[in-house]
């Protein structure tokens, strides 16, 4: 039976699983386009070359059709990133352990990079939880439904015949947004399925970097309780390396 948000005990919420599903958490940060940032992107890599010393640039198509050229300084090693623009700044892990870790590391790199560069104003603020869960190898899609509670009504659409599906929901949780994806990829080489679950909880409410901490631990807390709530108690048994 699925739990209500707010019915999670605070054992259930601070668990933190061996074999988690999260294939990559980001958090991102918008403003006003400062060209500064890109003109003395210089002072940027000086703060993070011992600890991102891998240098690059890659393109971003908006919506709009235009391209945008995003900065990125990778560490290879700890499978971390972060990618920067003259609107944007971004911090990814797709090595993760506790959320502590990754919330220490976004303070301290936002913080110095507002600083650096005279940001004040935050237009957007945003906590995203890629997850991908996989599928046993050799069973049927039927499976699917030992694992996550999906969006899809399968009461009415054949489980068996399914082959992929696409969810998205947008919905406002307390004071800030939640965007959910549910999406079943199309089947592996050797018919494998992998289940892809995407939290992106979001403000456009203008902010300062003084609110990130507190944004975090709150975005943080929805994201998890969304996530607990899509998933059985069979697939936590997974993450837990006994099933």
């Amino acid at each position: 039976m699925r739990k209500a948000l707010e019915s999670f005990a605070a054992a259930e919420l601070d668990e933190v699983f061996p074999h988690p599903a999260i294939r990559e958490v980001a958090f991102e940060i918008r403003f006003a386009p400062r060209l500064r940032v890109s003109a003395e992107l210089w002072k940027l890599q000086d703060q993070l070359a011992d600890h991102y010393p891998a240098v690059g640039t890659e393109p971003l198509f908006q919506p709009n059709g235009a391209m945008l050229n995003i900065h990125v300084f990778q560490n290879s090693h700890a499978a971390r990133v972060i990618k920067v623009s003259h609107e944007n700044f971004v911090i990814a892990f797709n090595k993760y352990s506790r959320f502590e870790d990754f919330k220490d590391e976004v303070i301290q790199k936002v913080s110095s990079f507002c600083t650096t560069f005279q940001i004040t104003s935050l237009t957007r603020i945003g906590l995203r939880y890629v997850n991908d869960i996989v599928l046993p190898r050799g069973e049927t899609i039927q499976s699917l439904l030992r694992f996550v509670h999906p969006f899809t009504d399968f009461e009415r659409v054949n489980i068996d015949a399914v082959e992929q599906f696409v969810n998205e929901v947008r919905l406002r949780h307390k004071d800030h947004l939640v965007t959910i994806r549910g999406v079943l990829l199309a089947p592996l080489e050797g018919g494998r399925h992998i289940y892809v679950l995407d939290i992106d909880c979001h403000s456009a409410i203008p902010q300062t970097s003084d609110n990130i901490p507190e944004l975090l631990d709150e975005y943080h807390d929805t994201a998890q309780r969304f996530f607990l709530e899509h998933i059985t108690e069979e697939y936590k048994q997974v993450m837990r390396a006994k099933a």
